[in-house]
Parts: C-alpha cells; structure tokens; sequence
C-alpha cells in the first residue's frame, strides 16, 4: 500500500493493493495505523445513479474515510480552513473501481462527489451525524474553483437548495463561535 498527500493538506489517499489468486481477490481498505487522528464510528454505502452530484458539503468535526467500490467518482476538494496552508486550494481526484483508493478528508475541506456513471461508494465516519456539522454549498459555486464535467446534475433537494459559498463559510466559522 502506498500513502500520498494531496495538494491540500490533510487530505490522504492510500493506493490499496489488491492480492490476486484463482478465487478472486482480497484487499486490506482500512488499518487505524495508517490514519492517527481518525477513528471510524459508522460506515454506509452509497450507489448513485449516473450523472449524480452528492454536495458540496463540510464539517467542523469529523473525518470521512471513503471508497469506491463499483464504477467511477470524481471527488471535488476546496480547502476553507484559515489556518492552513492550502487554504483555497481546490482538486478533484478520480476515484474507480479498478485502480481502488481511499481517501481521508478531515474537517474544512469541502467535498463533493459526481458520478459519471452508476457507481457504489463505501465510507465511513468519526461521528455521528449532527445536522449543525453538516454545512454545504452549492455545486457550482465559482469560488470552489472546481471545473465538473456537467452542468445540470441530478442533485437532492437539499443540494438544489444549498446556501452560497459566502453562507456556508459564514455558517462554519460565526456558528462555531456562538
């Protein structure tokens, strides 16, 4: 298994090794040694439809380990952290089935997930949900700098209503100071 950093600081992936026989395969997805600060409380799957675009979302608290199991997820990435050295930056990774990788982002890094075709993820959680850590934005916010391949989504009705960029960041840092 190889470790790398991203151009946001934080944000890990792990190129997971998959061992190969006449049955099938096996493949090691998670070890609490190779993430000190995250600690997984839940973990879902998800499937999603082709053309799908879950967030963008963000939380003050907890971590998101995630995979993909089947098909394909672009991971659109924005730093808002203040404190941090990557504030601003933005990156989409290209996640598949075939070439498996998992990915940690901690909390301040906005996240989104499209789907150019029917995929299936599996993540996990270091916290329960909490609605008040659960902030998002629009998609296409021009401030996240993240150019998605598609202009009109299939979305949930939270997404299709999400605030502005300026409404989240207000919410992540002036709400967590009430």
């Amino acid at each position: 298994m190889e470790t790398r950093e991203t151009s946001i600081e934080g944000v890990i992936v792990h190129d997971l090794v998959a061992h190969i026989d006449d049955r099938g395969s096996f493949t090691e997805i998670y070890r609490e040694t190779w993430l000190a600060d995250f600690k997984s409380i839940q973990w879902n799957i998800v499937t999603s439809r082709q053309d799908t675009l879950r967030g963008v979302h963000v939380h003050r608290e907890h971590y998101d380990y995630l995979m993909v199991l089947a098909g394909r997820m672009l991971l659109g990435l924005h730093d808002i952290r203040r404190d941090s050295p990557t504030f601003g930056t933005s990156e989409i990774l290209d996640l598949t089935e075939a070439h498996r990788r998992a990915v940690s982002i901690p909390p301040g890094v906005c996240h989104g997930f499209y789907y150019p075709e029917a995929s299936t993820h599996l993540y996990a959680v270091s916290t329960y949900f909490d609605p008040t850590d659960d902030l998002g934005c629009k998609y296409d916010c021009p401030e996240l700098n993240l150019a998605w391949p598609t202009k009109d989504p299939v979305l949930s009705a939270r997404d299709r209503t999400a605030d502005s960029y300026a409404q989240m960041l207000d919410k992540f840092y002036l709400d967590a100071n009430a």
